[in-house]
């Protein structure tokens, strides 16, 4: 799949304001700081596509990215973050859930779990709230190049362990690793 175009759309607060027209779209979700932003440039090839912050909880909106004039990609506020007011917290986790649960043009979800600490609780509560929903989705396991290479296939052995059949794949956004198992994964989508 050669991607030529892709362009930031528009951010909303909740499903209801999403972008027209409508399109189907693929989402990325995880941990606050698991690396979804660099996951976005990395996979699409843009510097700054998205925003990169090294303070979690940054990205506080539903990020819509046009490709190629197909589908949205599509940025989900990250969850876990513990230093937001509870009140916020709960916001945020309604709107994200909303945003999966009733959203007909959902593709795919893309799950980032940072691979230096493997299924964290709230990790695998999105893991059983995808599963209990039957929403389609695929682990990836980023930061891979800060895992050794001893560490890395036990992390990956276990994870298979627990979520057996589950689509995995190994990313790196600064080795560009997984890249191209992504593009597929996309690709094989929209053919």
């Amino acid at each position: 799949m050669n991607i030529h175009n892709v362009n930031f759309v528009k951010s909303a607060a909740k499903i209801e304001q999403r972008p027209l027209p409508l399109m189907p779209e693929v989402a990325v979700v995880g941990r606050s700081n698991v690396g979804k932003s660099s996951l976005i440039n990395t996979l699409f090839n843009r510097k700054n596509l998205a925003k990169i912050s090294s303070t979690p909880g940054k990205t506080r909106l539903i990020n819509y990215f046009m490709v190629d004039e197909k589908f949205y990609f599509v940025d989900l506020p990250g969850y876990g973050f513990a230093k937001l007011p509870k009140a916020e917290r709960v916001k945020w986790q309604q709107n994200i859930e909303a945003y999966l649960r009733d959203n007909k043009l959902l593709k795919l979800v893309f799950l980032l779990i940072d691979a230096r600490h493997l299924l964290l609780k709230s990790d695998q509560d999105m893991l059983n709230w995808l599963t209990y929903y039957k929403i389609p989705f695929s682990i990836i396991l980023t930061k891979s190049d800060k895992v050794s290479n001893n560490q890395l296939p036990i992390s990956i052995a276990n994870l298979k362990k627990s979520m057996p059949g589950c689509r995995i794949v190994v990313f790196s956004s600064s080795t560009k690793r997984g890249r191209e198992d992504l593009i597929l994964e996309i690709e094989t989508l929209f053919s």
